[in-house]
Formats: C-alpha cells, sequence, structure tokens
C-alpha cells in the first residue's frame, strides 16, 4: 500500500546531500542506484502487518523491519553503488534486503567489503548515517523533527490521513 506509482522522494535538504555523493561517484565512473526512498506510512504498516501474519516477528525484534520507519520521514535511503559503464551493481557480499546478519555492514570480507566501505565513507562524508544492520540503508539527520507521513505515491489511493 501507498506505491500506486514508481517513484523515489526525499526531502529537499537530504536529497542535495544525496547529489553530492553522486558527485562522488561519478568521479570515478561509479553510480548510485536507489532501491527504496520515502515510503508512505501505510506500506511500512503493511510490512508490521506482513510479519505478524508470517511468523516473522523476529525480523521486528531483531531490527531488520521497523514499526516506525525513517523513510516515513523522507530523510531515509535503501541504495547501492552501480557501474555506470555496465549499469551494474558492485558486489556488496548480500543482495539488498537479506535481512540477517551477513546484511550488517561490516560482516562482508574482500571485494564486497571494500565496496560496502566506500559506499559508507562517500555517504558519511555527504552527512549520511548508515544503520548497521543494513550496507544499504542511511538517514539523513536533520534538526527539525520530521514526522512521519502517509502521502501515498499516485492517486490511486487514499490521500494523507484518509482511509
Amino acid at each position: 500500500p501507498g506505491y500506486a506509482v514508481p517513484g523515489a522522494w526525499l526531502r529537499e535538504e537530504p536529497a542535495k546531500a544525496l547529489m553530492k555523493v553522486q558527485a562522488a561517484l561519478n568521479a570515478k565512473g561509479l553510480g548510485l542506484l536507489v532501491y527504496d526512498a520515502y515510503r508512505p506510512l501505510r506500506g511500512t504498516r503493511a510490512m508490521v502487518d506482513w510479519a505478524h501474519r508470517t511468523d516473522q516477528v523476529h525480523l521486528l525484534d531483531n531490527g531488520y523491519i521497523a514499526r516506525l520507519s525513517g523513510h516515513n520521514k523522507g530523510n531515509t535511503i535503501d541504495l547501492t553503488i552501480i557501474n555506470l559503464e555496465t549499469g551494474k551493481p558492485l558486489d556488496m557480499g548480500t543482495p539488498w534486503d537479506t535481512l540477517s546478519e551477513a546484511s550488517h555492514t561490516k560482516n562482508a570480507t574482500g571485494q564486497a567489503l571494500k565496496n560496502r566501505m566506500l559506499l559508507k565513507t562517500t555517504m558519511w562524508q555527504a552527512g549520511w548515517l548508515n544503520y548497521w544492520k543494513e550496507w544499504w540503508h542511511y538517514s539523513y539527520p536533520t534538526e527539525e523533527k520530521l514526522p512521519h507521513r502517509d502521502v501515498p505515491y499516485g492517486a490511486l489511493e487514499s490521500k494523507e490521513g484518509q482511509k
């Protein structure tokens, strides 16, 4: 729910910071592939409901699915690095959204660890903070306390605050 059309939204300040990351990577022949950005609150609630319905509550309890997410605030993003020449993601050791200890940012070896650290360092230099349990998950800290929002993508779903 909430994802009626494709898109990736961010608030203005995090979006500008992400542009800095993209520019830094472009200089190396690399770029970003965004998996998820702003997520309507109804989408997060559906994931929580799914975890309960399928007896996957351990994913909630272990911090892999949030009951309330920074994604709902528009300052959190899931992404990876791609090779601009091939368009293929760099090896990060696990696919995105592998919800296990293998996805902890430092739980990799060799080139996968180097690639994770390149993402982490480049994002950090632009002000982003990594969630250590997910190599792909970053939040941009803001001084203002941001609300969890439920603005849906597309016109096919009810507006924020309506059922």
